[in-house]
């Protein structure tokens, strides 16, 4: 992508990130999306076909949503027909944690039907449509699906030293699981990790509980595009996450994309950042465009700027349109900077 090398393109990129949220955008049973990878592949290009002016992240991608990482400790799964799946903590002390394994990615929890579930839409993705590595949890997010997120965050300032030994199990876990994907694809071109967690946290705290991890996982991998999404409020890490070497950075819509831009948008690409809740789920399609008109001006001058909203797609077809539309409009290089 041009804007990830911080050229300008004809044009601003539009690309939204990719979620279970698919199958319910086509009314589908979210389970039965979930279980059956021919239904899964055919959903995703059947968003790429109705939406051609935009690009999705993953593009097509074996989606099971957050449970692929915690299953393989043993959670229990549950899935539902009109919403993500969850999976259940398993660590209710901190003794737990002593006897934990890294999982075989080829025989616990719901990693080996990830892997099946890649091996066929490589072999049956239509020639044009790429197929992605997963979203993977970053080692904090991971962590707090296996203890809990008050339980985490209690054991940070009380017992610091099971929270490390927990991270270094789950950042072996995730390298372990992006080699088994690797070894059936050949090798990928981008890596993205989704860590909400450390926008929750102090600067200190997010890197010692989860960049330092988060970056043994990116440096694993060389030579792939670093892609990483937060959708907590990040301004307080934004030095941190250039300093991870991330090129390209879906954010929030409450960081300041003008000051966000200033800080860290000559070395990361910034993705994002409308409201995907508020504006982008209820608002009027010219509304949306007005927005996208000042998200463009702001960040998209010099390249390094992907329009897209600061979290996953939660809004209606003519949102989608809308933003499209605005980058048509008003995305077309060279772009004046907004006084």
């Amino acid at each position: 992508m041009i804007a990830v090398d911080h050229r300008e393109p004809d044009r601003v990129p539009v690309a939204f990130l990719r979620s279970t949220y698919d199958a319910t955008r086509l009314n589908l049973d979210v389970k039965e999306y979930l279980l059956d990878p021919k239904t899964k592949l055919n959903t995703q290009i059947e968003l790429h076909k109705r939406f051609p002016d935009c690009a999705f992240i993953p593009s097509i991608y074996p989606d099971f949503g957050m449970i692929i990482e915690p299953s393989a400790f043993g959670g229990e799964v549950k899935l539902y027909s009109n919403q993500p799946p969850k999976c259940l903590p398993v660590i209710k002390t901190l003794e737990q944690i002593d006897s934990l394994e890294v999982p075989d990615p080829h025989h616990d929890g719901f990693m080996p039907k990830a892997l099946d579930a890649y091996k066929y839409m490589l072999a049956n993705a239509p020639k044009g449509y790429n197929v992605d590595l997963p979203f993977v949890m970053g080692p904090l997010c991971l962590a707090t699906e296996l203890r809990g997120l008050g339980e985490t965050f209690s054991d940070m300032f009380k017992n610091p030293s099971a929270v490390h030994k927990l991270l270094e199990i789950c950042t072996k876990t995730i390298i372990e699981y992006i080699k088994a994907m690797e070894q059936i694809s050949g090798g990928a071109e981008h890596l993205l990790l989704a860590d909400d967690i450390a926008g929750l946290v102090s600067a200190k705290f997010a890197y010692e509980f989860d960049f330092k991890y988060m970056k043994r996982i990116y440096d694993t991998f060389p030579g792939k595009t670093r892609i990483y999404h937060n959708d907590a409020k990040t301004m307080h890490l934004l030095e941190h996450i250039r300093d991870l070497g991330v090129q390209l950075f879906n954010f929030s819509f409450q960081n300041d994309l003008k000051e966000t831009k200033e800080r860290i948008g000559d070395k990361v690409c910034l993705w994002g950042n409308l409201e995907p809740i508020g504006i982008f789920r209820t608002g009027k399609p010219e509304d949306i465009v007005e927005i996208c008109r000042r998200q463009i001006e702001t960040a998209a001058p010099g390249g390094g700027y992907v329009l897209s909203t600061g979290a996953a797609v939660y809004g209606p077809d003519s949102s989608i349109d809308a933003v499209a539309q605005a980058a048509k409009k008003y995305g077309i290089y060279p772009i004046r900077r907004a006084s």
